[in-house]
C-alpha cells in the first residue's frame, strides 16, 4: 500500500485529530462526559470551575421552567463571562427552533464578552430548522461587532421519531454548511431519549432495550458523518430522598432538582461502558457525581493505548522501509485497524491534554 493510498482526507476525518494529506491537523475536543445545569441556577454555575468534566452545558431548555427563561438567558450570559471554564468546554442549550424563544437566547447569550465554545440545539427534526437556526445565528453574529470571527461548535440533538428519520438529511446539511462558509461547525450529536421515548409512546427503562434501534442508528449515522455521538443520560438513581428509583418523569420537570439526589454509580459505569463498546464518545451526565465514571468509560485503557501506540509506530517503520502491509502480534494490518489506532492514541493526547485531576 503505497503512502499516499494511506494518507486520510481532511473531508473524511474532520472531528478526529488525524494528520491527512496536506499536512493539516484539526483539534478534537473530548466530550466524555457531558454535564447539565440549569442556566437560572447561579448557586450550582459556581461550581462549575471545581468540577473535572470535558463538557458543560449551561441550560436554557428543558432544565428550566417557562417563566424562568429569561432570568436563564441573562444568568448564563453573566455566567459565561464570570467564571474560570479552564479546560472544560462552555456549551449553552438553547431553545428549539419550533418553541419560538431560540432568537431570543441567541441574542441574550451572545452579547456575553466570551461567548459559548459550544452551542447545542436540541430537537432538531428537519434541514429546514437547521438552516432557519443558520439564518438566525448569522444575523445575531453579524450585528455584534465582539462577535467577528466567531464560529462556534454546534452539537445537534435528536429527540422525536421524526428527528431520527430525517437524521441523515440533517446530518449531510450541517456538514454541508460547516465545510462551506456556514456559521457553526457541526461536531456532534445527541440523544435525547426522555423526548424521544414520548415521542413514540414508548416507556422508558433502566434496561433501555425500547431505545437500542435508535441509538445504533444514531451511532452509524454520525458516524458516517465523522461526528462525535454523545449517549442518553442514564436515568438510574438511589436518593436521599423518597424520589422513586426511574425518574424518567421527573427529568422534564424543571422545579425538580437532580443535584439533590445521590446516582447509582454501580449501574452507571456497567451502562457508560456498554455505550462506550456500542461506539459512542461520550455520554449525558446530570449529577457531578456521574463525571468521573462515565470520564473513565470512555477513555482508553492502558492495554488499549499500549497496543495503538505500538502498531502506529509499527507501520511507520514498515513506511520506511517501503513494505505495504504488515503483520502485527500475529494479526495483518489493514487500513480500519490503523485508524483505530490512531483514533485512540489522538483521543488519549488530547485527553492527556486536559490535565485531569483534582483542581
Amino acid at each position: 500500500m503505497s503512502t499516499k493510498g494511506m494518507c486520510i482526507s481532511q473531508t473524511a476525518n474532520r472531528f478526529h485529530r488525524l494528520v491527512n494529506c496536506s499536512g493539516s491537523v484539526r483539534h478534537y475536543n473530548p466530550r466524555r462526559a457531558v454535564l447539565y445545569v440549569p442556566g437560572n441556577d447561579g448557586k450550582k454555575l459556581s461550581k462549575i470551575p471545581t468540577l473535572t468534566v470535558d463538557s458543560v452545558v449551561l441550560d436554557c431548555e428543558d432544565g428550566v421552567a417557562l417563566n424562568r427563561k429569561d432570568e436563564a438567558r441573562n444568568t448564563t450570559k453573566k455566567m459565561l463571562d464570570s467564571l474560570d471554564f479552564s479546560n472544560t468546554e462552555s456549551v449553552v442549550r438553547i431553545n428549539s427552533v419550533s418553541s419560538g424563544l431560540m432568537e431570543e437566547d441567541l441574542q441574550t447569550v451572545l452579547q456575553a464578552r466570551n461567548p459559548p465554545t459550544t452551542l447545542m440545539l436540541p430537537k432538531v427534526d428537519s434541514t429546514q430548522e437547521l438552516d432557519l437556526f443558520a439564518d438566525v445565528l448569522y444575523t445575531t453574529v453579524q450585528s455584534n461587532v465582539h462577535l467577528k470571527n466567531y464560529k462556534p461548535n454546534l452539537i445537534s440533538m435528536i429527540e422525536s421519531a421524526r428527528g431520527l428519520l430525517d437524521l441523515d438529511d440533517v446530518l449531510e446539511r450541517g456538514v454541508e454548511l460547516s465545510d462551506n462558509d456556514g456559521p457553526f461547525t457541526l461536531e456532534a450529536v445527541t440523544f435525547g431519549s426522555d423526548d424521544f421515548c414520548a415521542d413514540i409512546g414508548a416507556t422508558r427503562t433502566t434496561e433501555g432495550d425500547e431505545l437500542l434501534y435508535a441509538r445504533q442508528k444514531i451511532i452509524v449515522s454520525a458516524k458516517a458523518y465523522q461526528l462525535q455521538v454523545i449517549d442518553m443520560v442514564h436515568i438510574d438513581y438511589k436518593s436521599k430522598t423518597d424520589v422513586p428509583k426511574a425518574l424518567a418523569s421527573k427529568l422534564s420537570d424543571p422545579s425538580f432538582d437532580l443535584w439533590n439526589i445521590q446516582t447509582d454509580l454501580e449501574s452507571l459505569k456497567l451502562v457508560a461502558e456498554k455505550a462506550a463498546e456500542m461506539g459512542f464518545t461520550g455520554k449525558q451526565v446530570i449529577h457531578p457525581s456521574q463525571i468521573a465514571v462515565v470520564q473513565s468509560a470512555f477513555t482508553p485503557s492502558e492495554a488499549k493505548i499500549r497496543w495503538a501506540t505500538e502498531l502506529t509506530q509499527a507501520f511507520h517503520e514498515h513506511q520506511k522501509s517501503g513494505k505495504g502491509a504488515f503483520t502485527f502480534r500475529g494479526s495483518m494490518i489493514d487500513m480500519p485497524l490503523l485508524l483505530q489506532a490512531q483514533n485512540v492514541t489522538n483521543l488519549y493526547e488530547m485527553i492527556d491534554n486536559k490535565k485531569e485531576g483534582p483542581k
